[in-house]
Protein backbone atom coordinates (compact mmCIF):
# COMPACT_ATOMS: atom_id res chain seq x y z
CA UNK A 1 0.00 0.00 0.00
CA UNK A 2 1.39 3.39 -0.95
CA UNK A 3 2.06 5.96 1.74
CA UNK A 4 0.12 9.19 1.78
CA UNK A 5 1.65 12.57 2.54
CA UNK A 6 -0.88 12.68 5.37
CA UNK A 7 1.10 9.90 7.07
CA UNK A 8 3.96 12.29 7.79
CA UNK A 9 3.71 14.02 11.14
CA UNK A 10 3.89 17.79 10.98
CA UNK A 11 7.24 19.19 12.07
CA UNK A 12 7.53 22.71 13.43
CA UNK A 13 9.90 25.01 11.59
CA UNK A 14 13.04 25.42 13.68
CA UNK A 15 15.15 28.52 13.21
CA UNK A 16 18.68 29.27 14.41
CA UNK A 17 18.12 32.65 16.06
CA UNK A 18 21.80 33.03 16.98
CA UNK A 19 22.53 33.54 13.27
CA UNK A 20 19.73 35.69 11.84
CA UNK A 21 21.33 36.29 8.43
CA UNK A 22 18.86 34.09 6.55
CA UNK A 23 15.95 35.86 8.28
CA UNK A 24 17.46 39.20 7.25
CA UNK A 25 17.69 38.04 3.61
CA UNK A 26 14.02 37.04 3.80
CA UNK A 27 13.12 40.56 5.03
CA UNK A 28 11.85 39.30 8.38
CA UNK A 29 14.29 41.18 10.65
CA UNK A 30 13.51 44.69 11.89
CA UNK A 31 15.19 47.07 14.27
CA UNK A 32 15.59 50.46 15.88
CA UNK A 33 18.52 52.54 17.01
CA UNK A 34 19.14 56.04 18.38
CA UNK A 35 17.00 58.51 16.43
CA UNK A 36 19.81 61.09 16.57
CA UNK A 37 23.46 60.02 16.50
CA UNK A 38 25.17 61.11 19.70
CA UNK A 39 21.91 61.62 21.60
CA UNK A 40 21.30 58.87 24.15
CA UNK A 41 18.07 57.66 25.73
CA UNK A 42 17.99 58.04 29.53
CA UNK A 43 16.62 55.34 31.83
CA UNK A 44 14.98 55.80 35.22
CA UNK A 45 16.40 56.39 38.71
CA UNK A 46 14.27 53.62 40.20
CA UNK A 47 12.20 50.75 38.81
CA UNK A 48 8.53 51.38 38.11
CA UNK A 49 6.29 49.10 36.00
CA UNK A 50 4.74 52.22 34.51
CA UNK A 51 8.04 53.67 33.15
CA UNK A 52 9.74 51.63 30.44
CA UNK A 53 12.96 52.78 28.80
CA UNK A 54 11.88 50.96 25.60
CA UNK A 55 8.47 49.61 24.59
CA UNK A 56 7.87 47.35 21.58
CA UNK A 57 4.20 46.81 20.72
CA UNK A 58 3.36 43.85 18.45
CA UNK A 59 0.19 45.09 16.78
CA UNK A 60 0.20 42.73 13.78
CA UNK A 61 -0.63 39.09 13.18
CA UNK A 62 2.96 37.76 13.29
CA UNK A 63 4.98 36.47 16.20
CA UNK A 64 7.79 38.78 17.34
CA UNK A 65 11.04 37.02 18.29
CA UNK A 66 13.54 39.27 20.12
CA UNK A 67 17.08 38.84 18.74
CA UNK A 68 19.34 41.53 20.22
CA UNK A 69 18.91 44.58 22.43
CA UNK A 70 22.41 46.00 22.55
CA UNK A 71 22.57 48.82 25.08
CA UNK A 72 25.80 50.81 25.27
CA UNK A 73 26.18 52.88 28.44
CA UNK A 74 27.30 56.37 27.50
CA UNK A 75 29.41 57.33 30.50
CA UNK A 76 29.27 56.90 34.26
CA UNK A 77 26.20 56.86 36.47
CA UNK A 78 25.89 57.74 40.11
CA UNK A 79 24.53 54.82 42.06
CA UNK A 80 27.01 52.10 41.14
CA UNK A 81 24.61 49.46 39.76
CA UNK A 82 22.43 49.54 36.66
CA UNK A 83 19.45 47.19 36.74
CA UNK A 84 18.06 45.92 33.43
CA UNK A 85 14.84 43.91 33.27
CA UNK A 86 12.67 42.76 30.39
CA UNK A 87 8.97 41.90 30.59
CA UNK A 88 6.55 40.58 28.02
CA UNK A 89 2.83 41.27 28.04
CA UNK A 90 0.25 38.84 26.70
CA UNK A 91 -1.99 41.79 25.83
CA UNK A 92 -0.37 45.11 24.98
CA UNK A 93 -0.82 47.92 27.50
CA UNK A 94 0.54 51.34 26.56
CA UNK A 95 -0.17 55.00 27.33
CA UNK A 96 2.45 57.18 25.62
CA UNK A 97 6.08 57.50 24.55
CA UNK A 98 8.41 58.92 21.91
CA UNK A 99 8.06 56.82 18.76
CA UNK A 100 11.20 55.49 17.08
CA UNK A 101 11.23 54.64 13.35
CA UNK A 102 11.37 50.87 12.75
CA UNK A 103 13.42 49.78 9.75
CA UNK A 104 13.64 46.53 7.85
CA UNK A 105 17.24 45.29 8.26
CA UNK A 106 17.17 44.22 4.60
CA UNK A 107 17.19 47.64 2.96
CA UNK A 108 16.09 46.18 -0.39
CA UNK A 109 12.95 44.75 1.18
CA UNK A 110 9.88 46.98 1.32
CA UNK A 111 7.98 44.92 3.91
CA UNK A 112 7.02 47.08 6.85
CA UNK A 113 7.00 46.06 10.48
CA UNK A 114 3.83 45.42 12.45
CA UNK A 115 5.70 46.42 15.63
CA UNK A 116 5.62 49.98 16.92
CA UNK A 117 8.64 51.04 18.99
CA UNK A 118 8.90 53.77 21.60
CA UNK A 119 11.44 55.05 24.08
CA UNK A 120 10.78 56.72 27.42
CA UNK A 121 7.35 55.12 27.53
CA UNK A 122 4.61 55.64 30.09
CA UNK A 123 2.47 52.60 30.75
CA UNK A 124 -0.76 52.03 32.69
CA UNK A 125 -0.85 49.85 35.78
CA UNK A 126 -0.76 46.35 34.33
CA UNK A 127 -3.68 43.97 34.54
CA UNK A 128 -2.80 41.29 37.11
CA UNK A 129 -1.07 38.32 35.46
CA UNK A 130 -0.49 40.10 32.14
CA UNK A 131 3.25 40.84 32.58
CA UNK A 132 5.93 38.14 32.65
CA UNK A 133 9.57 38.87 33.44
CA UNK A 134 11.85 37.09 30.96
CA UNK A 135 15.27 38.58 31.75
CA UNK A 136 16.99 40.53 34.52
CA UNK A 137 20.57 41.64 35.00
CA UNK A 138 22.60 43.96 37.20
CA UNK A 139 25.62 45.75 35.75
CA UNK A 140 28.19 47.34 38.03
CA UNK A 141 29.05 50.86 36.98
CA UNK A 142 31.52 53.03 38.87
CA UNK A 143 30.72 56.68 39.50
CA UNK A 144 34.04 58.01 38.20
CA UNK A 145 34.35 56.16 34.89
CA UNK A 146 32.37 54.04 32.45
CA UNK A 147 32.88 50.27 32.46
CA UNK A 148 35.49 49.02 30.00
CA UNK A 149 32.85 46.64 28.61
CA UNK A 150 29.75 48.75 28.85
CA UNK A 151 27.57 47.14 26.17
CA UNK A 152 25.03 44.53 27.23
CA UNK A 153 22.37 42.49 25.45
CA UNK A 154 19.16 43.19 27.36
CA UNK A 155 17.48 40.19 25.70
CA UNK A 156 20.07 37.83 27.19
CA UNK A 157 20.26 35.71 24.06
CA UNK A 158 18.47 35.58 20.69
CA UNK A 159 15.05 33.95 20.81
CA UNK A 160 14.71 34.45 24.59
CA UNK A 161 10.93 34.48 24.15
CA UNK A 162 8.19 34.91 21.57
CA UNK A 163 5.83 37.87 21.79
CA UNK A 164 2.39 36.95 20.57
CA UNK A 165 0.35 39.11 18.21
CA UNK A 166 -1.25 41.99 20.18
CA UNK A 167 1.37 41.53 22.91
CA UNK A 168 4.33 43.69 23.88
CA UNK A 169 7.84 43.65 25.31
CA UNK A 170 9.18 46.32 27.64
CA UNK A 171 12.81 46.98 28.59
CA UNK A 172 13.39 48.75 31.89
CA UNK A 173 16.72 50.29 32.94
CA UNK A 174 17.38 52.10 36.16
CA UNK A 175 20.21 53.22 38.43
CA UNK A 176 19.88 55.04 41.73
CA UNK A 177 20.53 58.80 41.72
CA UNK A 178 21.28 59.09 37.96
CA UNK A 179 19.40 57.20 35.26
CA UNK A 180 21.68 55.43 32.76
CA UNK A 181 22.09 56.89 29.25
CA UNK A 182 22.00 54.44 26.33
CA UNK A 183 23.10 54.21 22.75
CA UNK A 184 21.06 51.28 21.48
CA UNK A 185 20.38 48.84 18.69
CA UNK A 186 17.32 46.63 19.20
CA UNK A 187 16.53 43.91 16.65
CA UNK A 188 13.77 41.32 16.30
CA UNK A 189 12.29 38.92 13.75
CA UNK A 190 8.63 38.83 12.70
CA UNK A 191 7.43 35.36 11.74
CA UNK A 192 4.14 33.85 10.63
CA UNK A 193 2.25 32.00 13.36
Amino acid sequence: MARSSKDNPSVALVRDFSNPISLTWEGKVFGISNPTVGTEIVGQTSFANTLATFSLRNLGSKAMVPLYALLGQAGPVAGGVIVVSVQTLDTDQFTSGTQVTVRNRNQRNSDGSSVLAFHTATLPTFTTGNANQVFAREVFQTVSAANADNTINAFGYPGICVVRPTGAIHIYTDAAITGPSWSFSITWAELEV
